[in-house]
């Protein structure tokens, strides 16, 4: 009874984007401390309650995975986890109404997804799952949806898939071996993005968020080396069509880290696959990693 109570009481809060600290903290504490049984009560009514919100369902399996601890709690819970994996990508999809709502939904989704991909004993995602995630963010990147938000929630969105991207490569490296396409579809799409991000805060925290994300590469690069170029040649299609010397500081810790990736091979084919007036602007770029970056790193 107390279950429903709180549930009934927490999916009314849930169609207006707005937490309940108090009410999740109570919530909490009854999963910690209740048995097998109490979880089979709770998760029966969360499933009978499937007509109402996505954000609902999924802020509450949230609070769920996060609070459980036991081993029987454990296996009981992951015979949901694929279920609820699938109903939090239609927070991404779903059209908000607003850029609050935009912006609470892909920081839900982004907690759900890094609970879930740290706590593998519950759920181990495969390869397919993996690239349908990184794909599900990418449209989030697209001119249309970027227009419809603001600055501080467009910020807030790319931190949310950051976070997701940042989860993934720490803890599932070697399923993204299998299917590295998806990751660097994505990855093009947030540089893109950050490329021609036209605010000077906007630019800073995305660029530094990128520039993380690329150094995560740096141990996988046997692996990853020949998909950076596409990101490399990018960055440099971006430096021939004009960029602010602000822009160039800002995005030289995510090239060094990426051409830190890259053998002597993946360099020359960059080098021959650019033009010559583009040659002469990533010279200097190039020539500033071989004296700071790559000495560094060696040292």
């Amino acid at each position: 009874k107390v279950f429903e109570q709180i549930l009934d009481t927490m999916s009314l809060s849930s169609p207006f984007q707005t937490d309940t600290p108090l009410l999740d903290t109570a919530f909490c504490s009854l999963i910690r401390h209740t048995d097998v049984d109490g979880l089979n009560t709770a998760m029966t009514i969360l499933v009978q309650n499937e007509g109402k919100s996505s954000v609902f369902l999924i802020k509450t399996f949230h609070l769920i995975i996060s609070s459980i601890k036991s081993q029987e709690q454990q296996k009981y819970i992951a015979g949901y986890c694929e279920h609820f994996l699938l109903i939090s990508m239609d927070l991404l999809r779903k059209q908000a109404r607003d850029a609050h709502e935009a912006r609470y939904n892909v920081s839900l989704f982004s907690r759900m997804m890094t609970t879930l991909l740290a706590k593998k004993e519950l759920l181990v995602l495969s390869g397919r799952e993996i690239g349908m995630i990184c794909s599900e963010m990418t449209p989030l990147f697209h001119v249309d949806r970027v227009n419809e938000r603001d600055v501080e929630c467009d910020i807030s969105v790319y931190h949310s898939c950051s976070s997701v991207v940042s989860a993934l490569i720490s803890h599932y490296s070697k399923q993204l071996y299998g299917c590295p396409s998806p990751l660097f579809g994505l990855l093009l799409s947030l540089l893109h993005h950050t490329l021609h991000t036209s605010t000077k805060k906007g630019l800073s925290e995305k660029a530094l968020e990128y520039s993380k994300l690329c150094e995560l590469l740096i141990p996988h690069k046997e692996i990853f080396k020949k998909h950076v170029i596409g990101l490399i040649l990018c960055y440099i299609k971006a430096l021939s069509e004009g960029m602010n010397p602000i822009a160039k500081k800002k995005f030289m810790p995510s090239i060094y880290a990426l051409l830190d990736v890259c053998t002597d091979f993946e360099t020359r084919q960059i080098n021959a696959m650019i033009d010559v007036p583009s040659k002469t602007l990533f010279a200097p770029v190039f020539k500033s990693y071989q004296k700071f970056y790559q000495y560094h790193g060696q040292a």
